[in-house]
Parts: structure tokens; C-alpha cells; sequence
């Protein structure tokens, strides 16, 4: 009865309008009204302020920061340019550019909506411009950004490896496999969809405009090389690695570009803070929520109902995806992770015998299709404001993307070696 008290209280809230982290502390509270216990209360403050002082949470404002920092100073273009000389030639040309330039912004940013904040105010009027339907370009960048959380250094991995004790490298190198299969899949869908555009086609560049638009984005494209280069091989801790990636943004932007100025740092702190602030907040009440659910044993309850159904260790997959996909239409990413995590993740790992490191990849590709879809679709409505589309026009170019994601997920759910070759073939840990 308290289970479905504590549920009640959760969505009820959502649908209500609560902010999610509100919703979830209070329906943590149940389990305390249920008790009667003081000692309850000080036991959930200290699970979350505990939970908070990780080492490896401080992470998260770190790379939030070096993405304002690289994403004010100007590297944006630099991207853009190198990405335009290696295959703006080719069929949909500006459209592979855009997918090409997101895989170099995701290795900075680490943040879908800042992806198209930086990327679509550039894309979304050349596209039209070059005779691509102004939904498709939207919708396109929207999806391209969606890369942003998967590439490494995402947020997302950072969360949900700090939360449930998975190694952040393992979940940044399985990432970066996933990202780069993404990229590759984005791309064909794009030329397929864009060759009855009549799309003109670009000169393609050469050898020498090719090496000059390298050399200009060489030092933007070295902070992923050193900082992730550190964390996967060891070298660094992610929170080590992170204050190393903002050590590099600064001396880049403030030193050798100069495009970023003392007096820009105020706002560009305060943008990262903010940020990093929700985010926060959401994960130190997510680890009090985790404590209650753990305490009413509710992944064996979830578990058993899951097995009274099938024993197809599939087919219960299959009903995870779909619960979690309808949840990301409606709660971003991160909150859905933290809200649901603390059931599904033992349930994957304990019952259903999937990798700590296999499950949190799982999780992060059906939800980031939520980014995708409306009402709530976070880059999907970004993107149609920044580039000034009907949001209606970006939804019908969208579909394709959203099936082709799923399918995705899918094939990761089917093939392990996809989320835990890298990470094994490193020792990283995390896939055992």
C-alpha cells in the first residue's frame, strides 16, 4: 500500500506541475509518514548530502563550465568549417556538416540543448537558404544534438555512473562507441531522406583547404584527445580530467583566442552554475528516493511483476523501453534516469543479468529519445524556436529519426559488445 501511495504522490505531482526534484523528495517522504520516525528524516539529508559531496559529482559544473567557456569563445565556427571541409561535398552536404559538426560540439559541450543553442542559429537559416524544407533542417539539428549527451564528456554518463557506482570511463568509452554508431546512422538517414531534394551540391574541397581548416580547429578538437584520452586511459579520474578540460578552455580562449574576456566570465560562470545547479539538486534528492526504494525492496516487487508476465528475457526488456520511452515524451532525460534508475537498474543487472554498464546505455538511448518528441522534447523545441520553424512542420520531418533510435536501442539491447567492447577491451570495469 505504501508502494502505491509513494507512486501516486510522484506522478500525481508531475502531472500537477511540480518540478521533479520536489516530487520525488516528497513522495521519499511517504516512506517517513508511513514510519513516524525522526530518525528518518536525518537519515534521508544525510544519504543526499552524502550522496552530493562524491568526488566524482564535481564533475558535472566542471564540464558545464569548459562547454560555456568553448561555446562563447567562438570555436563553434571553427568546427563547423573543418566539419564543411571533410564532407560538405557530398549528397545533403550542409545536413552531414551539421551531423559531423554535433559529434565535434558533443566532445565539448556534453549538453543536447546547448548543441542546438550553438549550432542551430548557424544551420537552420543555411539549410533553408540552400533549398532544404525549414522542418527538416530544424528537426535535423535537433537530432544531430542529441549526440551531445552520449559523446563523451556527457553529463548524463557522469550522473549515472556517480549514482550508481558505475565507472565513468567504462560509460564514457561504451558512449563513445554508441555516439559514433549514432553519427554514422544520422548521416544515411539524412542522405537517404535529402536525394529527391534537389539539394545543389558543394565543390568539394581540397587537400590544402582541408589541412588549413584542420590547423584552425586543432586546438578546440585537442580538449576531448587530452582530457577524454585521460580519463579512458587512466591517466585522470573524470573529476580530475574535468578541471583539466576547464584549465584548457580558459588558457585557449582567454590566451591563445583572446575571444573570451575577463569581464565575460561573470556570465558564463553563472550560466554554468545554473545548470549545474538543477542538476544537482535533482541528484541529491534522487539519492534519498533511491534510499526509500531500495528499503522497500521495490526492484524484487517490480521484478516479480515483470516475471508473472514472461520469462522472455526480452520480451520484459521490450515492456522497459516502452514504459521509459513514453516517460521521456514527458520528463527530460536526467530526472527520468534518477526517478527510475533506483528500480530498473538492479532489476537489469540483479535479475535480467545485463552489466551495470550495458543497462546505464540502455536507459540513455531510450530516453534521449524523449529529446526527440513531443510535448516535452527538449532539442525538438529548442530547435524550432532558435530557427523560427513551425514546430508541427519539425515534428513531421522528425519520425524517421525517432523509429530509426529505437531501433537503435534495440540493437544494443541485442548486441552487448556494442555498449561493452571498449570498456572491456580497456579493463575500465563495469562489465563484468
Amino acid at each position: 500500500m505504501v508502494i502505491v501511495v509513494m507512486f501516486a504522490v510522484l506522478f500525481g505531482l508531475i502531472i500537477l506541475g511540480l518540478p521533479v526534484f520536489g516530487a520525488m523528495g516528497l513522495s521519499a517522504m511517504v516512506h517517513y509518514f508511513d514510519l513516524g520516525r525522526a530518525s528518518v528524516l536525518q537519515i534521508l539529508a544525510q544519504r543526499s548530502f552524502a550522496g552530493l559531496t562524491s568526488f566524482t559529482f564535481l564533475a558535472v559544473p566542471m564540464f558545464l563550465l569548459t562547454g560555456e567557456l568553448m561555446g562563447k569563445g567562438g570555436l563553434t565556427e571553427r568546427l563547423i568549417n573543418l566539419a564543411r571541409a571533410l564532407v560538405g561535398h557530398l549528397t545533403a552536404g550542409l545536413g552531414q556538416v551539421n551531423v559531423l559538426s554535433s559529434v565535434f560540439f558533443a566532445s565539448i559541450s556534453g549538453s543536447g540543448q546547448a548543441d542546438v543553442a550553438a549550432m542551430g542559429s548557424f544551420f537552420i537559416p543555411a539549410m533553408k537558404k540552400e533549398g532544404y524544407p525549414a522542418g527538416f533542417a530544424a528537426a535535423l539539428t535537433a537530432v544531430s544534438a542529441t549526440l551531445s549527451p552520449i559523446i563523451p564528456p556527457g553529463v548524463i554518463m557522469i550522473v549515472y555512473g556517480a549514482t550508481f557506482g558505475v565507472p565513468v570511463a567504462a560509460m564514457f568509452a561504451a558512449g563513445l562507441t554508441i555516439g559514433l554508431l549514432l553519427a554514422v546512422v544520422y548521416g544515411v538517414m539524412t542522405w537517404f531522406m535529402c536525394r529527391r531534394m534537389n539539394i545543389p551540391l558543394h565543390q568539394k574541397a581540397t587537400w590544402g583547404e582541408r589541412f588549413m581548416a584542420l590547423r584552425e580547429a586543432a586546438l578546440a578538437l585537442g580538449l576531448p584527445v587530452i582530457v577524454l584520452g585521460g580519463i579512458v586511459g587512466g591517466f585522470v579520474t573524470a573529476t580530475e580530467g574535468s578541471a583539466l578540460s576547464v584549465a584548457y578552455a580558459l588558457f585557449l580562449t582567454m590566451v591563445v583566442y583572446r575571444t573570451v574576456k575577463p569581464k565575460d566570465l561573470i556570465e558564463i560562470l553563472k550560466e554554468a552554475a545554473k545548470t549545474s545547479s538543477a542538476i544537482l539538486i535533482l541528484a541529491g534528492v534522487a539519492i534519498s528516493f533511491s534510499y526509500v526504494v531500495a528499503r522497500r525492496n521495490i526492484p524484487a516487487i517490480v521484478s516479480q511483476g515483470l516475471l508473472s508476465v514472461t520469462d522472455n528475457r526480452f520480451l520484459i526488456v521490450l515492456m522497459v523501453l516502452g514504459a521509459l520511452f513514453v516517460a521521456g515524451m514527458f520528463i527530460g532525460r536526467t530526472a527520468n534516469v534518477l526517478m527510475f534508475g533506483p528500480i530498473l537498474v538492479p532489476v537489469m543487472t540483479l535479475q535480467l543479468g545485463y552489466s551495470p554498464v550495458h543497462t546505464g546505455m540502455i536507459l540513455i538511448m531510450v530516453l534521449g529519445i524523449g529529446h526527440m518528441t513531443p510535448p516535452v522534447g527538449g532539442t525538438l523545441l529548442t530547435a524550432a524556436l532558435v530557427g523560427k520553424v513551425d514546430l508541427v512542420d519539425e515534428i513531421r520531418y522528425v519520425w524517421p529519426f525517432v523509429i530509426q533510435e529505437f531501433l537503435v536501442t534495440v540493437l544494443i539491447v541485442l548486441i552487448p559488445v556494442l555498449s561493452e567492447g571498449l570498456p572491456r577491451l580497456m579493463q575500465l570495469g563495469g562489465v563484468g
